[in-house]
């Protein structure tokens, strides 16, 4: 019988601490391959653990390929490849050139296998940007704008062009009534938030959303700020707790919430901005991730367009709708913090050339960024479509649901699965498929993702009474060809967690 110093697992949890200590025998061979284990009641009742303690450990060790389950005779060690040292391979390599031979991949036998999905990345499929256009864009910028336009330094804020062309697109698509001149323009959305950072100043308590943006946090982290992480309720930040963080200052995303998909309605609205007015100093920073590609119904009212008193920043970029190498972002300034920008942070360079910046003022005003915007969206309704009607139609179809599926590029996946997400998506990766546990996004304890209520579905049956496993599914990079293979691959995946666990009961 396996028997481990559970009291010496420090802060590991205990089918972690389990799953390392079996992991390690099997590699060193103490036990052997094909070696039967121990049933996970016997071994749950002679360490004194919980039988879900051992079933955790045991499935992610199957899910990882240390041990493979056999129906009705339980689990099995299977036989490792012999692993080669760095200094080994190198030597071999060496040895190899030396004697003429052909050099291979040494890591080739033991890698993951190729993708046949990143259902991680937000990155548009390729063949989407419309070269052409930007190409002739460019031209004509060089071909009429004076040289000393093009080759002089930007403004702080930003090409005056560019930003009068952002205010009129803000005007026709978000109902915001802004000046050029609240405007500021930067590389990326990153640059911007520093210097919101400075303008509100290091000394201001900031709050984000749990689970929340993950670069995000570590933004604010590394300008030394003060942050709190505060969980989230059903309709988006939890007030009662945004009071207790002390914040001064809150980060939100409340049109399309990443990574839950969650939108902030209407009454929750009214409420952070009456917590914005009832001290001095306090700020709501709008991201409004996402907002070109709500799929159904009408865009999302900004917070800012419903704000009397000048406590939103909005900000938005356009990484998402032309692609992430376009690293032009833009911030809308209150009135009156614009002009504290131009007194107290003028002296900054715009980060962005004047060349990118006026060839994006000619794309929106000529109209090819509405009709690349709406190109992408048909192309996404399409491929929303196609992979609803293939998760619903498979194998597994009965036993998840989808929330947040309208609201843009992303969804959450719940399926009802005895294996934690851990397993689940080491399992999906195996089979080709990139997958992030929705638990991954979450920074405290204070509120766990799974415990979030299920909110509307756009699969008929949702979870059961067993917690639900999550997951983030982007399906911006996904191509329409690729949904089948996705989602069979995927069913690959669930249907062997679900297959192995209730064989290892019975």
């Amino acid at each position: 019988m396996l028997t481990y110093p559970l009291d010496e697992r420090g802060e590991d949890s205990l089918y972690g601490y389990l799953y390392h200590c079996i992991k390690r025998d099997i590699e060193a061979g103490a036990i052997s391959a094909h070696e039967k284990l121990p049933s996970k009641r016997a071994l749950a009742k002679h360490l004194g653990v919980s039988l879900v303690t051992v079933e955790g450990a045991y499935a992610q060790l199957a899910a990882e390929g240390y041990v493979r389950s056999e129906p009705r005779r339980g689990y099995f060690a299977n036989e490792l490849a012999p692993l080669v040292s760095l200094k080994e391979g190198s030597r071999k390599r060496a040895d190899d050139l030396s004697s003429g031979g052909t050099v291979t991949d040494a890591t080739a036998d033991v890698s993951e296998p190729p993708l046949i999905a990143d259902l991680t990345s937000g990155a548009a499929p390729l063949g989407m940007f419309p070269y052409t256009l930007w190409a002739k864009t460019l031209r004509d910028v060089l071909a009429h704008e004076p040289e000393q336009t093009l080759l002089r330094e930007p403004p702080s804020l930003g090409v005056l062009r560019l930003r009068e062309a952002i205010a009129g697109h803000l005007r026709a698509f978000r109902g915001l009534e802004v000046g050029p001149e609240q405007i500021v323009v930067g590389s990326g959305a990153q640059t911007l938030y520093q210097l919101v950072i400075q303008l509100l100043g290091r000394s201001s308590r900031f709050a984000v959303e749990d689970p929340g943006y993950t670069r995000l946090t570590s933004i604010y982290e590394s300008n030394d700020v003060c942050l709190s992480q505060v969980p989230l309720d059903a309709q988006g930040i939890d007030m009662e707790a945004l009071r207790a963080s002390g914040a001064a200052v809150a980060h939100l995303m409340p049109s399309h919430q990443y990574p839950t998909g969650l939108v902030t309605p209407i009454s929750r609205r009214y409420e952070l901005l009456g917590w914005a007015t009832e001290a001095p100093g306090r700020y709501l920073i709008e991201d409004d991730y996402d907002c070109e590609f709500r799929l159904a119904g009408r865009p999302i009212p900004t917070m800012m367009s419903i704000d009397a008193d000048e406590r939103v920043i909005y900000a938005n970029t356009f990484s998402r709708s032309l692609g992430p190498a376009f690293r032009i972002a833009y911030a809308v300034l209150p009135p009156h913090l614009a002009e504290r920008f131009q007194r107290d942070l003028g002296f900054y360079s715009c980060t962005v050339s004047a060349m990118e910046q006026l060839a994006l003022a000619y794309f929106i005003e000529n109209g090819h960024f509405e009709r690349h915007v709406n190109r992408m969206r048909s192309h996404y309704r399409a491929v929303q479509s196609e992979l609803m009607d293939a998760l619903a139609a498979s194998s597994f179809g009965h036993r998840l649901a989808v929330e947040g599926a309208d609201a843009g590029l992303h969804f959450v996946l719940c399926i009802d699965a005895p294996a934690s997400e851990a397993v689940l998506a080491a399992a999906a990766r195996r089979e080709g498929v990139a997958l992030t546990p929705l638990s991954s996004f979450r920074r405290t304890s204070a509120q766990l993702c799974g415990e979030l209520p299920v909110r509307e579905s756009h699969l008929a049956l949702g979870p059961s009474e067993n917690s639900p496993r999550r997951f983030l599914v982007s399906y911006a990079g996904l191509d329409r060809l690729a949904v089948a293979p996705t989602v069979e691959a995927l069913a690959r995946a669930f249907d062997g967690q679900t297959a192995g666990f209730w064989a290892g009961r019975c």
